[in-house]
């Protein structure tokens, strides 16, 4: 039994983007401006493991997702194995509480086993949720 690292990608903690002062110049007034994408925080990834189960080339993975959207909301999540530089080498979705909503301050959790037989220099496991 091998602990695969962990990693949480960086658009499941969503944060807001900025403009920078000084990118708004002086001559620019009167013009359009280009409106930034801004993303939202909807859950906090509480819990994520995985462990690899080399005489069946499996890794079971689990976790938790906390809703922290102030609604109900339901989604799904993206696994992505991925190797030691960050490659994806395979991406999974798996819908969270049976697809149904789950309120704010609610928790959720998610347990698979994913068939890694013909997946080589798996070393990472990492998590994206969706809201649909």
């Amino acid at each position: 039994m091998k602990r695969l690292k962990l990693f949480a990608l960086p658009t499941l903690f969503c944060s807001l983007c900025f403009l920078h002062p000084n990118v708004i110049r002086a001559d620019s007034a009167g013009q359009n401006l280009v409106p930034l994408k801004q993303k939202m925080v909807f859950v906090s990834l509480e819990n994520l493991e995985a462990e690899y189960y080399s005489a069946n080339k499996i890794v079971a993975i689990k976790g938790s997702i906390k809703n922290v959207s102030n609604s109900s909301m339901r989604g799904y999540i993206t696994l992505y194995l991925l190797s030691v530089s960050g490659t994806v080498l395979r991406a999974f979705d798996l819908p969270l509480n049976d697809h149904r909503p789950f309120g704010d301050g609610e928790s959720v959790s998610f347990d698979t086993a994913v068939n890694v037989s013909n997946v080589s220099g798996a070393y990472q496991v990492s998590v994206e949720f969706t809201r649909d």
